[in-house]
């Protein structure tokens, strides 16, 4: 018999940090999500054993969860955690069949994110005080943002040698340790610049390789950039919405409204779909509808 005892999620976290390159982030994800549901199968079925396991158990704790007010999106992701979870278990022979086998995602809509517009943005960087150290992090922190379309934690685990000025581009590590390469405009660098003058003068600026650092000269907590976007955006716009993510989808509408190929903004967003590229698409298609109307001689 094998028991949970017996199985720790260690192996199983290190083959998704070691052959499949996942994220700190997503391990968490992936750790919490396990946790929870094993937990759940010993406190309702008493349950010791994996092979024990089956999908009406599975399907129960899906209805517990959506009972529970979450999100369709988020029932998904820990629907996933378990399916690879238990691909795992096939592949070094612990199970011979994953009780998942036959599951099917949940049917979901996903949400539009409504992006910021030009005007806005443009209001945005007359707001910034640019004179001393915080001023300089914040205002580039939201200008990476916008004007690379990078999401919260590439924008965090920037190192300085990430940068490269003499062919203004800038490397980022995505999902999955993919890396990419992505042009800087002229005022983005010379706020870089500006910025590095001051982060120089920091104390532990000397012993951090990362490019936004903390009074530690540590990488700058999530929280912290969500709290500096939020504060600004407010300023600017009454959307209900405003995080660092409504900045990346601003970034692509805007490009995509100005004839940029859908194909570009994709490698620059580092999506490995299409797919969830054109989802920006369908941001336009009430501007689409509008001017299809306003202007076919039929309209």
């Amino acid at each position: 018999m094998l028991f949970f005892c017996a199985m720790p999620l260690t192996p199983f976290l290190d083959y998704l940090a070691l052959e499949k390159k996942f994220s700190p982030h997503t391990l968490k994800a992936y750790k919490k999500d396990l946790e929870s549901f094993l937990s759940y199968c010993m406190q309702e079925y008493k349950i010791k054993d994996l092979s024990d396991i089956s999908y009406p158990m599975i399907r129960r704790w899906i209805v517990i969860l959506s009972d529970r007010g979450l999100e369709t999106k988020t029932i998904n992701r820990k629907c996933s955690s378990l399916k690879t979870y238990f691909k795992f278990l096939q592949k070094i022979e612990v199970l011979s069949e994953s009780p998942m086998q036959g599951h099917k995602q949940l049917k979901s809509t996903p949400k539009l994110v409504v992006p910021l517009t030009e005007d806005e943005l443009q209001n945005l960087m007359s707001t910034y005080d640019d004179t001393n150290y915080e001023g300089s992090r914040d205002a580039l922190i939201l200008e990476l943002l916008y004007n690379t379309g990078i999401r919260r934690a590439e924008l965090i685990s920037i190192a300085i040698d990430d940068l490269d000025f003499a062919n203004a581009q800038l490397k980022v590590i995505g999902k999955r340790n993919k890396a990419r390469l992505i042009p800087l405009l002229p005022n983005v660098v010379n706020r870089i610049q500006a910025y590095l003058n001051f982060r120089s003068q920091q104390i532990g600026a000397n012993r951090s390789q990362y490019l936004f650092i903390n009074a530690q000269g540590q990488a700058m907590n999530p929280s912290k950039i969500y709290r500096c976007v939020t504060k600004f955006l407010s300023t600017v716009s009454t959307k209900k919405k405003l995080s660092p993510h409504v900045l990346r989808h601003s970034f692509a509408t805007h490009l995509l409204n100005r004839g940029a190929d859908i194909n570009t903004i994709k490698e620059l967003l580092g999506h490995s779909s299409l797919s969830s590229t054109q989802l920006y698409t369908k941001v336009q298609l009430p501007k689409i509808k509008t001017e299809y109307k306003s202007a076919h001689p039929r309209g």
